[in-house]
């Protein structure tokens, strides 16, 4: 999965949980699902910094 793509969903997510039209059952499945992608998209975003550091340290460019 992209990061786009895990992004684009928990938004999906959040708008069925905002709409307080599910079981709560269901919430609670939406919750994890959504905890699972919110912890891949910080993973994926520590791993961009990372690399980034790297190209700032080296000198190869300057953001």
């Amino acid at each position: 999965m992209k990061y786009e793509e895990a992004i684009k969903k928990l938004n999906e997510i959040m708008e069925k949980l905002e709409s307080g039209d599910i079981p709560l059952d269901k919430t609670f499945e939406y919750f994890e699902e959504g905890k699972k992608l919110l912890d891949f998209c910080k993973k994926q975003l520590s791993e961009a910094e990372g690399k980034l550091l790297k190209i700032t340290k080296s000198g190869t460019q300057e953001i």
